[in-house]
């Protein structure tokens, strides 16, 4: 089968399939495990000597598929990212080059630029798949809606100001909802032109 680009409307349509199919209610991040186990994915948590090794979609020889990721990873929201980036390499049908997607740090990015397309399109599942368009915008714009300081109740500009004493109520909250890392929350905020973010780290 012969792979082909998808749009960003496909994917996510296609993480959308996934949800309703798999999750009833919360955060996908608290049912990895059944969408695995239902589609007879094994997953395995792995110590690599390589510090660049993040997470691989593999199959055996025996035809068994692996998520593997790399159990060094300490950021919850990271390793929920790197999942669901795994998954959307195996639901968008993305063929395995020598039985394995082998993904580095820099492939498997919670904000920011992609170089490579399959990367990039497992980046956008994985952003869908954690923070489903309605509902991170519903959840987005009720908490803002209910803020007393911010002036504008339907986008968000956050700098190292007044802004960002808003913003740390949503992050705190929509971080522990959907299982994610701020990186992830911001990028996808911004990719949905809900917030746009111009402070230091």
């Amino acid at each position: 089968m012969l792979w082909m680009m998808k749009t960003n409307s496909e994917i996510a349509h296609i993480a959308n399939e996934v949800l309703t199919k798999y999750v009833t209610r919360g955060g996908v991040y608290k049912v990895f495990h059944e969408i695995m186990n239902a589609e007879g994915i094994k997953f395995r948590e792995v110590e690599s000597s390589s510090n660049d090794f993040v997470g691989a979609l593999t199959k055996g020889n025996n035809g068994q598929t692996y998520i593997m990721i790399n159990c060094a990873i300490d950021n919850e929201g990271r390793k929920h990212f790197t999942m669901a980036h795994e998954l959307g390499h195996y639901f968008l049908s993305h063929q395995l080059k020598q039985n394995t997607f082998y993904c580095s740090k820099n492939e498997i990015v919670e904000e920011g630029a992609w170089k490579d397309t399959i990367e990039q399109e497992a980046n956008h599942f994985a952003s869908c798949l954690l923070m489903p368009e309605e509902k991170v915008k519903n959840a987005f714009l009720g908490i803002l809606s209910r803020s007393r300081k911010a002036k504008i109740k339907d986008f968000l500009h956050i700098k190292n100001d007044g802004t960002f004493g808003i913003w740390v109520p949503i992050r705190d909250e929509l971080t522990k909802r959907y299982g994610v890392s701020e990186a992830a929350l911001r990028y996808r905020l911004q990719q949905l032109k809900l917030a746009k973010f111009e402070f230091g780290s």
